[in-house]
C-alpha cells in the first residue's frame, strides 16, 4: 500500500532513513523477545505455533491495511503503555523505518468480536497510523495470562516511563492488593520506594508528561519531587505548563532539564527579591511609606486634600522636568514642612 506524508513529523535525518532501509534490526535486551524474534523470522506461510506461558498457541499472520488499522485493532486494556502519549516524536525510532520499507516485525494479539485486540505492538500499530502503513499481526487463540505475559515482554524491551507505571501501580494497588504497597513490592520484585515514587509521578496531570518529546525524560525520582511541588503550588505550575504548551504547540523544541528545573521552581520567590528587605516608615497620622529595594508604596488615609493635591504636584512636575529640578525642590520643601506641622 502507498504510504502518504506524516503530518507534523518529526525532523528525520537522512541517516536514519538509510539505516532503517538496510533492514538492520537492533538486537533486544530482553533474551526471551530476540528468540521470538528468531521463531516468528522462519516462518513459512502464514501460519506458526509458538510456545505460549507452557501451551503451544498457533498464530496466523495477519495484514491489516493502513486506512483501516484504527478502526479494526484496539490495545489490550492490561497494557501499560498509554496511549495518548505515543506521538511522531516518541515514535521516532519507529517511524524512520514505516516510511522506507514498513513494518519489520509482526505485533501479537488475539480476535475480539472481529477486533484484533494487541498485547504486544502498540507503538507499532501507532506507528502504522501515523504513515498510513499496512499493520501486520500474529493472531491467535491467548488467553488473558498469555496477552500479560506479550505486553511485558514488549515493555521490557521498550521500557514505559515511570508515568505509565505509577499508573499501573495504582490500578494494581486498588484491586489486587488492598493498597498494601509491601504486596505489590514483593509481587513486582521492586523496591517499595520505587513504587511509590511511580505512583506520586502518575499523579500529575497528563498535560506535564505531555510536554516531553518523550514521557521516558521524566524519571520517577524527578516526577515525585514535581508531585510534591504541583501539590502545594498547583496553579503557579499549571501555569508554566500553559506557557511550555504553547512554546511546544509553536514547534519550539523543549529541553528536558530546563522543563524540570522550572517546574520545579513554580511558586518559589525569585533569588533576588528573597534578598530585598521591606521596610515601612511612619510620617504621621495615615502617611507611610513601604519600601523594597528600589520601589517605594506610599499610603495616604484620612489626610487632608491639600496634602495630597501636593504630592500630586511634586509628582507631575518631576514627570514634566525628567527629574528633580528647583521648581520640585521647592514643592518638597513646602510638604516637607507641611508634614512636620501635623506631627
Amino acid at each position: 500500500m502507498k504510504r502518504g506524508g506524516v503530518r507534523n513529523a518529526p525532523n528525520i535525518s537522512q541517516e536514519r532513513l538509510n539505516a532503517a532501509a538496510s533492514g538492520a534490526v537492533q538486537p533486544s535486551s530482553a533474551p526471551i523477545v530476540n528468540t521470538l524474534r528468531e521463531r516468528v523470522g522462519a516462518i513459512v506461510g502464514n501460519v506458526i505455533t509458538l510456545p505460549i506461558c507452557g501451551k503451544n498457541v498457533k498464530f496466523t499472520l495477519k495484514t491489516i491495511p493502513g486506512e483501516r488499522v484504527e478502526k479494526a485493532t484496539m490495545v489490550w486494556a492490561g497494557n501499560e503503555r498509554l496511549q495518548e502519549l505515543l506521538t511522531e516524536t516518541s515514535l521516532d525510532d519507529l517511524i524512520p523505518s514505516f516510511l522506507s520499507s514498513g513494518q519489520q516485525n509482526p505485533a501479537f494479539g488475539r480476535e475480539i468480536s472481529g477486533v484484533v485486540e494487541v498485547a504486544d505492538g502498540s507503538r507499532r500499530r501507532k506507528a502504522a497510523i501515523i504513515t498510513g502503513s499496512d499493520y501486520r499481526v500474529l493472531v491467535g487463540d491467548l488467553d488473558d495470562e498469555q496477552m500479560s505475559q506479550f505486553s511485558l515482554l514488549g515493555n521490557e524491551y521498550r521500557p514505559t516511563s515511570a508515568y505509565e507505571r505509577g499508573k499501573r501501580y495504582t490500578r494494581l494497588l486498588e484491586t489486587k492488593y488492598d493498597n498494601n504497597v509491601s504486596q505489590l513490592a514483593d509481587a513486582e520484585n521492586i523496591d517499595r520506594k520505587v513504587i511509590m515514587r511511580c505512583v506520586n509521578t502518575a499523579e500529575l496531570p497528563i498535560e506535564v508528561i505531555s510536554l516531553f518529546t518523550n514521557p521516558t525524560e521524566l524519571s520517577a525520582r524527578a516526577g515525585e519531587e514535581l508531585h510534591k511541588v504541583h501539590e502545594s503550588h498547583k496553579a503557579e505550575m499549571m501555569s508554566l505548563v500553559e506557557e511550555f504548551a504553547a512554546y511546544k504547540k509553536a514547534g519550539e523544541k523543549l529541553d528536558t532539564a530546563l522543563i524540570i528545573k522550572t517546574l520545579k521552581n513554580a511558586g518559589k520567590e525569585p533569588e533576588n527579591e528573597r534578598k530585598k528587605e521591606v521596610t515601612v516608615r511612619n510620617f504621621g497620622p495615615g502617611i507611610t511609606a513601604r519600601y523594597k529595594g528600589d520601589d517605594v508604596d506610599l499610603s495616604f488615609r484620612g489626610v487632608a486634600p491639600d496634602l495630597i493635591k501636593r504630592v500630586e504636584s511634586i509628582l507631575e512636575a518631576m514627570g514634566k522636568e525628567g527629574g528633580i529640578s528647583s521648581d520640585v525642590n521647592q514643592l518638597l520643601g513646602t510638604l516637607e514642612q507641611k508634614l512636620t506641622g501635623k506631627k
